[in-house]
C-alpha cells in the first residue's frame, strides 16, 4: 500500500470534517492575505520547516495529547485530511495511556515519565527520532475546527 492508501484507509474509519488549516496555526502569510508583501516584493514561503520535503516526501507533525480527546474522531479526520493534502504526517505524542487516536491507525508514541522534566526529555527524544518539524498541543488543533 502507498502512504496515500494508508491515509484513505484511516479516513474511511472516521467521519471527515474540514481539514486542519496548518498555515493559520503556524501564523503563515495565509491568515494575513490582505497585508502587503515583504519589502523585497517577494512573498515568503509559508512555514518552510513544516512544508519542506525530505527524502520521504513528507514532514512530521507532533501532536501533544495530555488527556484523552472527547472529539477524537473529528480531530482525526482533520489530521488525516491534512496528511493527504499536504503530506504532513501527524504523530500523536500521548502523555496518557489511551489518547483516543489509536483506534484510527495513527502513529501514537506514549510519553510517560514520573516528572515534568522526564516528560520533556522523552518528548524531545521522540521528536528528534521522527525529525518532527514542530510539536503542537492538541488544544491548538481543536481550536481550528
Amino acid at each position: 500500500m502507498t502512504p496515500e492508501d494508508d491515509w484513505k484507509t484511516i479516513m474511511s474509519r472516521i467521519t471527515p470534517t474540514a481539514p486542519v488549516d496548518l498555515d493559520r496555526l503556524l501564523g503563515s502569510d495565509s491568515d494575513t492575505a490582505a497585508a502587503p508583501p515583504p519589502a523585497t516584493g517577494q512573498h515568503r514561503a509559508p512555514s518552510p520547516r513544516l512544508w519542506t520535503k525530505r527524502d520521504t516526501g513528507s514532514s512530521y507533525l507532533g501532536i501533544r495529547v495530555t488527556e484523552p480527546a472527547e472529539n477524537a474522531s473529528q480531530i482525526a479526520a482533520q489530521l488525516a485530511a491534512a496528511a493527504m493534502e499536504r503530506q504532513v504526517i501527524p504523530v500523536i505524542l500521548s502523555q496518557c495511556e489511551r489518547s483516543g487516536f489509536e483506534r484510527f491507525g495513527f502513529r501514537v508514541e506514549r510519553i510517560l515519565a514520573d516528572t515534568p522534566d522526564g516528560m520533556e526529555a522523552l518528548e524531545a527524544e521522540v521528536a528528534r527520532f521522527w525529525d518532527m518539524a514542530i510539536v503542537i498541543d492538541l488544544a491548538d488543533v481543536t481550536r481550528l475546527g
